[in-house]
C-alpha cells in the first residue's frame, strides 16, 4: 500500500496564495475571501507519465495530473489513459471531496486493478449540485490498467470524474454560486446552490439557470425565463463586467417579466467572484431599460427578539422580560414559541395541552385561537405568506399549516401539506424559509437525526399543498437539538458530529458543506433561534438564560424564559 503527497502541488498553492501584496496596518476591519485561482500567477500543473512506470505509479500520476486538469483541460491527464479510454472519460461527471488531512491510498484487486481509497466529505455532480457525506464514509474507485502500442502500462478502464480535496484543491478549483430561481408568487428570489469551476462560473452558473432548478427544488420555485430561452454567446467578463446575450425571444415578453429574467440573472452572475454587474441584451440590446425593481433573496428586517416567559409572550426590554401586553395565556402551559413577520403588531403561536394544541395569539386583538388539535405536536414556525407550520410527532406523511388572518376572514384556515416521504419517520421540527419556498425537516429514521430540505408546493393562493421529495443535508452531524436560518441557502444548527463530542454550532449549506462555527462547551444550549448571520444567533441555556452572538463569546440577554424566537 502506497501514500500519495502532492508536495509540488502543494508547493504551488502555497506560492500562489504567498504571492499577496502587504498587509495593511490602519484602516476599518473587512471580511475577505482568498483570490481565486484565475487570479494567481501559479498554476497546477501535472506531469506526464514516466517511461517504464508501475500501474501503481500511473494510477497516482494520474490522481496529481487530474487535480490540475480544471487548469489545463486534463490534457495531461488523458495522458495516463489509453487513447480509447481518454474519448470516453468525463472528468467533469462527478468530484470526489475528501479531507486535506488524508492522503489517497492505493491497493490491489483480486483482479490485478489498481484500488485508490480516501475518505469522503461529498460528491459534486456534473449540475454543480454538492451532496454531503456521512460521517466515516470513504470514496473507492478501481483502476483496471492495459499495455499500449509501447509497451507502457496506461488506464484501460476507470470511473468518470476527479478526486480533489477538500481546501487545497476543491474549494481553489471551485467557486460556491447560488444560482437564483423565483418563489412561487414571484416576490423573492430563491437560491439553488452550485458549484462551478472558478474559470468557469459565469457561463455555467447561467446555464444552470436556464436548465433550471434542481430536482428535490423544481416544485417549490418557478422562473420567468421560458422553456425555449438559450444563451447566443458564451458569457464573457471584461473588467468585472458580465455580459450574457439570449435568444430573441426574451424581447418579446412583458417589461415586468424581462425585469425577473434580469434580476435572476444579474444576482446569479454577480455572486460569481470575478463579476461585479452584468449586461443582459437580446440581439445586442438590453432586455430592461434602467435597473429594474430589485428582488429580495432573504427577506428578513430588523426584529426584536421575543420570548415566552412565565408561560406567556414576552419581549426583552433592559435585560428583562416584559409581557406582551393584552394577552391571556393563564393556564395553557404553553411551551415553544414562533412569532410571525409583522412589523407592528404580532403574532405568537406556541403548543400547550403537552403539545396536544397549537395555539396562535394576536397582539392587535389579544384574542388567543386554538388553530390546531393533535396528539403530539413538534413546535411552530411561521413563513412569509403568514401560515404557522407544525406537524404530528409520529408522522404518517404529511405536515400542518394554520394561517391566522384567513381564519379571522371567516375562511379555511387548516392545511394538510402531504410529505409521503416523512411517514415512519419521529418529527423533531420544521423551519419553513424566509421566501417561504423551502422547508427544514428535522426527523428521527433509522436510529438517527437527519435533517431533510425540501421544496414547499403551494396552491394558486398561496396555500401549502405539499413537500417535494427531500435532500438530505448536514450528514456530518449525528444529532441535533435546533436549527435556523441565517442566509438564503444557510442554516447554523446546535448540534454534536458524534457522541462524545462538543455541543457546537454548526453552519450548513443547502448544497454545501458543513462547518462548526463556534464551540458552547460548558453552555448547556437547548434551543436557538436566528436572524441575517452568524452574529445573529441566540441560544436559550438549560437554566433558561437567553445568549446572543458577541465577536467569538456569548453576552446573557436575559434570563427566566422558556422560549426564544425570532421571526420565522
Amino acid at each position: 500500500m502506497r501514500r500519495f503527497r502532492l508536495f509540488a502541488l502543494l508547493a504551488a498553492i502555497a506560492l500562489a496564495i504567498g504571492g499577496c501584496s502587504s498587509l495593511p496596518r490602519s484602516g476599518g476591519v473587512h471580511a475577505v475571501n482568498p483570490s481565486g485561482v484565475e487570479d494567481s500567477n501559479v498554476g497546477l500543473r501535472g506531469q506526464p507519465p514516466a517511461e517504464g512506470a508501475t500501474p501503481e505509479e500511473i494510477v497516482l500520476g494520474f490522481l496529481t495530473a487530474s487535480r490540475a486538469g480544471v487548469e489545463d483541460n486534463f490534457a495531461v491527464a488523458r495522458q495516463y489513459l489509453l487513447s480509447t479510454t481518454s474519448g470516453e472519460w468525463d472528468p467533469y461527471a462527478q468530484v470526489r471531496v475528501y479531507p486535506d488531512a488524508q492522503s489517497i491510498q492505493t491497493s490491489r484487486t483480486a483482479t490485478g486493478a489498481v484500488r485508490a481509497k480516501v475518505g469522503s466529505l461529498g460528491t459534486l455532480a456534473s449540475d454543480g449540485s454538492y451532496t454531503e457525506s456521512a460521517n466515516e464514509a470513504v470514496s473507492i474507485s478501481d483502476f483496471s490498467l492495459a499495455r499500449d502500442s509501447d509497451g507502457e502500462w496506461r488506464i484501460a478502464s476507470l470511473d468518470d470524474g476527479v478526486f480533489l480535496s477538500e481546501h487545497t484543491f476543491f474549494t481553489q478549483l471551485y467557486t460556491e454560486t447560488p444560482v437564483y430561481f423565483l418563489s412561487a408568487n414571484h416576490e423573492y428570489l430563491v437560491a439553488d446552490l452550485r458549484w462551478f469551476p472558478r474559470n468557469e462560473a459565469a457561463s455555467r452558473a447561467v446555464n444552470a439557470l436556464v436548465t433550471g432548478p434542481s430536482t428535490w427544488l423544481s416544485e417549490g420555485v418557478t422562473t420567468a425565463l421560458p422553456e425555449d430561452t438559450k444563451m447566443t454567446k458564451t458569457v464573457t467578463v471584461t473588467d468585472s463586467v458580465a455580459s450574457v446575450e439570449l435568444s430573441s425571444n426574451v424581447l418579446s415578453l412583458p417589461q415586468e417579466q424581462r425585469n425577473q429574467i434580469n434580476q435572476q440573472i444579474t444576482q446569479t452572475i454577480m455572486a460569481t467572484e470575478s463579476v461585479q454587474s452584468a449586461e443582459v441584451t437580446s440581439q445586442g440590446s438590453p432586455i430592461v431599460e434602467g435597473d429594474g425593481s430589485a428582488l429580495s433573496d432573504y427577506p428578513f428586517g430588523s426584529y426584536g427578539i421575543s420570548l415566552l416567559s412565565e408561560g406567556a409572550p414576552a419581549t426583552e426590554s433592559n435585560g428583562d422580560p416584559v409581557p406582551v401586553p393584552g394577552l391571556d395565556t393563564e393556564d395553557l402551559d404553553l411551551e415553544g414559541l414562533a412569532v410571525d413577520y409583522s412589523t407592528d403588531a404580532a403574532t405568537y403561536a406556541s403548543l400547550g395541552d403537552d403539545g396536544q394544541t397549537l395555539y396562535t395569539m394576536s397582539s392587535a386583538t389579544g384574542q388567543t385561537q386554538s388553530a390546531i388539535e393533535g396528539s403530539n405536536l413538534a413546535e411552530p414556525s411561521f413563513d412569509h405568506q403568514g401560515y404557522v407550520w407544525t406537524g404530528e410527532r409520529k408522522n404518517t406523511g404529511s405536515l400542518l399549516a394554520y394561517s391566522p388572518s384567513i381564519a379571522e376572514g371567516g375562511g379555511v384556515a387548516e392545511e394538510r401539506p402531504s410529505a409521503p416521504w416523512l411517514e415512519g419517520m419521529t418529527l423533531r421540527e420544521v423551519s419553513i424559509s424566509r421566501d417561504g419556498s423551502r422547508a427544514i425537516v428535522v426527523a428521527e429514521t433509522g436510529g438517527e437525526t437527519a435533517i431533510f430540505a425540501s421544496g414547499v408546493v403551494r396552491n394558486a393562493d398561496g396555500a401549502p399543498i405539499s413537500l417535494s421529495d427531500p435532500v438530505r443535508i448536514g450528514q456530518r452531524l449525528t444529532n441535533v437539538s435546533d436549527v435556523a436560518w441565517i442566509g438564503p441557502s444557510e442554516l447554523v444548527a446546535l448540534g454534536r458530529t458524534s457522541a462524545g463530542s462538543d455541543m457546537s454550532l454548526y453552519s450548513i449549506k443547502i448544497g454545501g458543506p458543513t462547518s462548526r462555527l463556534i464551540s458552547i462547551q460548558g453552555t448547556d444550549g437547548v434551543a436557538l433561534t436566528a436572524g441575517r448571520g452568524e452574529q445573529s444567533v441566540v441560544i436559550l441555556t438549560d437554566q433558561g438564560t437567553v445568549l446572543g452572538r458577541s465577536g467569538g463569546a456569548w453576552r446573557n440577554i436575559t434570563t427566566s424564559a422558556d422560549a426564544v424566537a425570532l421571526p420565522g
